[in-house]
């Protein structure tokens, strides 16, 4: 099943009951890391809704899909092939992703769950804001928004590039 434009959170920690997570150690590069996604329960497709558990804090279904970075497809948001992330990168972050899932209903020590196939990166949903292209970051000393710095980066690299005539030197000792 394909899920398009949900936030995850990734947790790469080896998990242990009754300890934080920022305790837990880290898993071992190519060990099963968890992806957290959240619905509202009208969005939820039918096909995670017995996978999903309610929050008490909030109106939210939370999903937790299984990920074995050995066996995953990942792609970037221009659709390349890419090799999965490092769980340093993915651990504690959000992003805002595409995904294609197996569901498998096992039993005992059977695969049971949804498993995540592909993931495509689109960008990172750990910032609450954006950029605005006509922000006024002067008031408070910052000199130019990230938006501002990558626009005058593409000027100057759109315009052309022109080296200085060198001068000759006047105690130059060259034959000609």
């Amino acid at each position: 099943m394909k899920v398009s434009n949900v936030t995850g959170f990734f947790d790469c920690r080896v998990y242990k009951k009754d300890t934080k997570r920022g305790q837990r150690p880290m898993s071992k590069q190519g060990d099963r890391i968890n992806l957290s996604l959240s619905f509202d329960a009208d969005t939820i497709p039918e096909e995670f809704k017995e996978f999903a558990k309610a929050s008490s804090k909030n109106e939210k279904l939370y999903l937790s899909c299984k990920v074995f970075p050995n066996n995953i497809k990942a792609f970037s948001a221009s659709a390349q092939v890419i090799d999965f992330p490092t769980n340093e990168q993915l651990d504690g972050n959000s992003f805002l992703i595409n995904i294609e899932t197996s569901i498998k209903h096992g039993t005992g020590t059977e695969l049971n769950g949804v498993y995540v196939n592909k993931i495509q990166f689109i960008k990172r949903a750990n910032e609450s804001f954006e950029a605005i292209e006509d922000g006024d970051d002067s008031m408070f000393g910052v000199s130019m928004t990230p938006m501002q710095v990558s626009n005058e980066q593409q000027k100057a690299e759109s315009e052309p590039k022109t080296s200085p005539k060198a001068e000759p030197k006047a105690d130059t000792k060259l034959p000609f």
